[in-house]
């Protein structure tokens, strides 16, 4: 279990009651009493809880709850948008004609579509947004079915694993909420779309995730992906202290 997730499972439980005990979390999280005691002192550092002898009160449960969740797609369109154009021009050259591409719901990658629209390709896609983006273009739009997710604009679920089955792509161009980059993995906040994900680009003969850099060392819920996984992965600039890829590709900046 990851430490954010440790955490909001404790603010999580006093929510529901005042007060809590080490041992109690120790055995419900199946973690060391030191482990505990971090968590706590990190908490009690942002304000959220108190700490007292051998347990924690409650203060608040807002903040870290919005750290693990993802905001509104729409929130997101004009956060880092040049690094996105920047890395979306590079990643669309990988695209050409004939080919049937997987595009992700993130907003980087809606940064493509401008540069998609001279190109006889088919796309398929679970984001609602990304097809209104190519109302004005003649590329051939399959959208998967599902649960409809207004605050994502996207269908998931066992509907939309079953109709994505029934393609082989040629690329799946993939976004991710964050990367751990000593670890090497690729993160979404939501479990659902985590499965989406992995199942596109186990479809897929070429696997392209898009990452602009205030996404590197922020986790999420759900590991979809470990970095080798994917055959090209655009950056805006280089990541620092990270292990070795070979498959890091920068669009701008320090190369």
């Amino acid at each position: 279990m990851l430490a954010k997730e440790r955490r909001l499972y404790i603010l999580s439980r006093l929510n529901s009651q005042p007060t809590v005990r080490i041992s109690d979390l120790c055995r419900e999280l199946n973690v060391s009493r030191s482990t505990v005691q971090r968590d706590l002192a990190h908490l009690e550092k942002e304000g959220h809880i108190i700490r007292e002898r051998g347990g924690a009160v409650k203060v608040g449960i807002e903040e870290i709850i919005s750290d693990l969740t993802e905001r509104p797609v729409l929130e997101k369109l004009n956060v880092n948008l040049e690094a996105k154009k920047s890395i979306a021009s590079e990643a669309a050259k990988e695209i050409v004609d004939g080919d049937l591409v997987f595009m992700d719901a993130g907003t980087t990658a809606l940064q493509i579509i401008p540069y998609l629209y001279n190109k006889k390709i088919k796309i398929v896609t679970y984001s609602y947004l990304l097809v209104s983006k190519l109302n004005n273009s003649d590329i051939d739009v399959y959208m998967l079915g599902g649960k409809y997710n207004q605050k994502h604009e996207i269908c998931y679920g066992a509907t939309t694993i079953n109709n994505l089955n029934e393609f082989r792509f040629d690329k799946a161009i993939i976004t991710a909420i964050g990367v751990d980059l000593q670890l090497n993995e690729a993160y979404t906040s939501e479990v659902d779309v985590g499965g989406i994900k992995k199942v596109a680009m186990s479809r897929s003969q070429r696997n392209i995730l898009l990452l602009d850099d205030s996404k590197f060392n922020v986790t999420g819920l759900c590991k979809f992906a470990d970095l080798e996984d994917f055959d090209a992965i655009y950056v805006n600039s280089k990541p620092k202290k990270a292990k070795k890829l070979k498959n890091i590709i920068v669009t701008e900046g320090e190369k």
